[in-house]
């Protein structure tokens, strides 16, 4: 994924752990507009040392494939499903809470859902899915292409969405940190979504079923920025921002742990059309957001 020269970093000085509080990460008004205008947020020293470190084992035991049972919900999310373990990229681990009980209701869970619930205070709010993500070091193809979340999912009536990517490992520029486009989680509509070849990120497939990754194509006035945090921070982001992330070119991993909240009517409505995020779910495409 290449980025114009002139990209930017973006950091929020502001923020950090004198803004904890027992379990809750107290919000300020001006940061629960800017998620709601320019569609991201980012938390500095939202987690102690001692609270991620707790995380540590489970998240390596996941993405070295120790967990047994989990089909396609472990996968290289830069390569085509049956990919060799030992040639995996951008490793892939979703849904850890729902095949580790000792993960449920973790210390991350609940500082972000607390955060959650104060982005968005019209109803409650629950952990939709979670996710381990690890770019792996030397590996400029370990990349998400620029898309929206919402592209991936069903057509549901309340959409709203915060993702919370806790980052196990500092996450920069060098080793594929988020990168957003601020505001175009304000545009009309949701832009065309493709299926990525695997062949080349410049090539389609045919339809979804070859394909788990998508791709938008950028436009000119697309101004895109870094996010780059340290350990025991995270990065925010809604539905419908326009973001990815690039390749790793450092000698480092780049350690993810992502964990999505939405209105707990949204889950059910997904969950009755057979919807858990899941990659072994059976799921008809055509009632998917195109």
């Amino acid at each position: 994924m290449k980025l114009p020269a002139d990209t930017q970093k973006v950091f929020n000085p502001d923020s950090g752990a004198h803004r904890r509080d027992g379990l809750n990460y107290r919000l300020t008004d001006e940061e629960i507009v800017q998620f709601r205008e320019q569609g991201y947020l980012v938390l500095d020293e939202f987690m102690t040392e001692a609270e991620v470190s707790t995380l540590d084992h489970w998240f390596d035991h996941f993405i070295t494939g120790k967990q047994e049972g989990m089909g396609r919900d472990f996968c290289d999310m830069s390569q085509p499903y049956g990919t060799p373990v030992e040639e995996f990229r951008l490793v892939n681990a979703v849904l850890p809470t729902h095949y580790c009980n000792e993960l449920k209701n973790n210390i991350y869970h609940q500082i972000a859902s607390n955060v959650a619930s104060q982005l968005y205070q019209e109803d409650k709010t629950v952990m939709d899915y979670d996710q381990f993500l690890a770019k792996k070091p030397g590996k400029e193809q370990a990349q998400f292409l620029m898309h929206q979340d919402l592209g991936y999912w069903p057509k549901t009536k309340n959409t709203w969405t915060a993702t919370f990517s806790l980052a196990l490992t500092d996450s920069d520029v060098e080793n594929g940190c988020l990168v957003v486009l601020p505001g175009t989680n304000k545009e009309s509509e949701l832009r065309a979504h493709r299926p990525v070849s695997y062949g080349g990120s410049d090539d389609l497939a045919q339809n979804r079923d070859e394909s788990h990754t998508l791709m938008i194509e950028s436009r000119d006035t697309d101004k895109p920025i870094y996010l780059p945090v340290k350990r025991g921070s995270v990065t925010i982001h809604d539905e419908r921002i326009v973001h990815g992330s690039g390749g790793n070119t450092s000698d480092i991993w780049r350690k993810t742990y992502v964990m999505a909240f939405r209105p707990e009517e949204t889950v059910n409505e997904e969950r009755a059309m057979g919807f858990t995020h899941s990659h072994n779910d059976d799921v008809k495409w055509e009632t998917f957001i195109s």
